[in-house]
């Protein structure tokens, strides 16, 4: 139980690439680390309502949907594995230098471009198309494991996620619970400056090695609900490593009122097109395409669930499309937006968007017309807006520091929260090379 187990050095709430890394990290580095999950049970697969009672999709603006992932592994079980690298330049002007800690990520993870044999033929198709039209098309860097994949198909284990360094931070000691909605940070107003400690060789208190010229008190633990009980868990340090919509929703129960206030949510819609060639049952999303760093968004293919394409085709007024499914060649346009709107204490994300992402977007789509017409298909059709990636609510040189702290000397924010302007790209290395970067400053 929580009140009876010895008292950890650190709380890290989440499990997804950023609060695995740094458990992971901290974990060998000696500290006792717990890890506290939302989600539990096994996958519920993509059926729209059970993620919807689950949380894991919700309206964020009228006839947009957001999706995310609460469940052990985070976003990085659910989304498609693209190894994008951070914009060092946008962090290193915040007082953060990611370098070292990127360096450390890729010693560990897969991150090559698929090899031509696991191009599926739509995929390959596509390519072909966007590079005849002179876009800079190519395969994307992704953490799979191409070792383990053969006859141009991947098996589940040579894709990457937290669940690997979550099995080695419990290796090193930390103990994972699931099921645990942490819902605020507890503070003592006792001694708020805070000591000057380090983490000792054999793991005892962790620490910043300057002092910090706040009066909010000390972070102490959080409280939480599992199984239906309000607990308490106790730590020597607490990281909010859940998520652009839950960690500011815990930061605004704990008396942080300023967190939440606007966040980007990387917006996308599928166009979509019948070609005559078949999709293949092995295809691998997002397999290749290019980012627009100046028009402000990423095109590349797309695979999504059969259950989600017939109700795009149903939305775009193409019931004529309903049976196409394995002969439709799909392409996402994610935009770049902007930072707006509000989430609330009770995690509930609300906004709208501006004339510069509908510019963005529309441009996008455009050009994935056009690829998709060049690859072959006949009068492409265009989804409804879909959300996901939310972060920014948190932001670093905002709320947060150049030790991710927030509020408190001891409470640290560590997921796409603190990504300090609007984003566009794919955040896992992203969010991988944070974690290793605390934990870096911590010990």
């Amino acid at each position: 139980m929580a009140d009876t187990a010895p008292i950890p050095d650190v709380l890290v709430v989440g499990s997804g690439p950023a609060g695995a890394r740094v458990a992971r990290d901290l974990a060998r580095a000696g500290a006792r680390v717990s890890i506290l999950e939302q989600g539990a049970g096994p996958s519920p697969g993509t059926n729209l309502l059970k993620l919807l009672r689950r949380k894991e999709a919700m309206q964020i603006a009228p006839g947009v949907v957001l999706l995310r992932s609460l469940r052990v592994g985070g976003g990085s079980v659910t989304f498609y594995h693209t190894a994008t690298p951070p914009p060092l330049g946008l962090f290193a002007r915040h007082g953060v230098d990611l370098s070292h800690a990127l360096e450390q990520v890729l010693a560990e993870l897969p991150h090559a471009p698929l090899r031509p044999d696991l191009l599926a033929p739509v995929v390959s198709r596509l390519m072909q198309a966007g590079q005849s039209l002179g876009l800079p098309w190519q395969p994307l860097p992704k953490m799979i494991d191409q070792s383990h994949c053969a006859l141009g198909a991947c098996p589940p284990e040579a894709f990457w996620s937290s669940h690997e360094l979550l099995q080695q931070a419990v290796k090193d000691g930390a103990h994972l619970h699931t099921g645990v909605q942490v819902l605020r940070v507890l503070f003592s107003q006792e001694n708020a400056g805070p000591p000057q400690v380090s983490l000792p060789p054999t793991g005892g208190g962790l620490g910043v090695a300057r002092p910090w010229g706040r009066s909010e008190g000390r972070a102490i633990g959080v409280e939480a609900r599992s199984n239906g009980v309000l607990q308490t868990f106790r730590a020597g340090r607490v990281i909010l490593s859940a998520g652009g919509i839950a960690s500011p929703a815990i930061l605004q129960h704990s008396g942080v009122a300023q967190a939440g206030d606007g966040f980007f949510c990387d917006p996308l819609r599928i166009v979509m097109g019948h070609v005559p060639i078949a999709r293949s049952a092995q295809e691998i999303s997002m397999s290749a395409g290019y980012f627009d760093a100046d028009a402000g968004y990423m095109l590349s293919d797309i695979t999504i669930p059969g259950n989600f394409f017939r109700a795009f085709t149903w939305a775009a007024g193409r019931p004529d499309q309903w049976l196409s499914f394995g002969h439709t060649a799909m392409i996402m346009v994610k935009i770049r937006d902007d930072i707006e709107g509000r989430i609330d204490a009770r995690a509930r994300p609300w906004r709208r968007f501006g004339p510069a992402d509908k510019q963005r977007m529309q441009a996008g789509v455009a050009q994935a017309r056009a690829v998709l017409r060049t690859a072959g298909a006949g009068k492409p059709y265009v989804s409804p807006w879909v959300a996901a990636h939310p972060g920014g609510s948190v932001r670093l040189g905002d709320m947060v520091d150049e030790n991710l702290s927030c509020h408190s000397p001891n409470l640290h924010v560590c997921d796409a929260s603190v990504i300090p302007e609007s984003w566009g790209l794919p955040p896992t290395l992203t969010l991988l090379a944070l974690g290793a970067y605390l934990a870096q400053r911590l010990s």
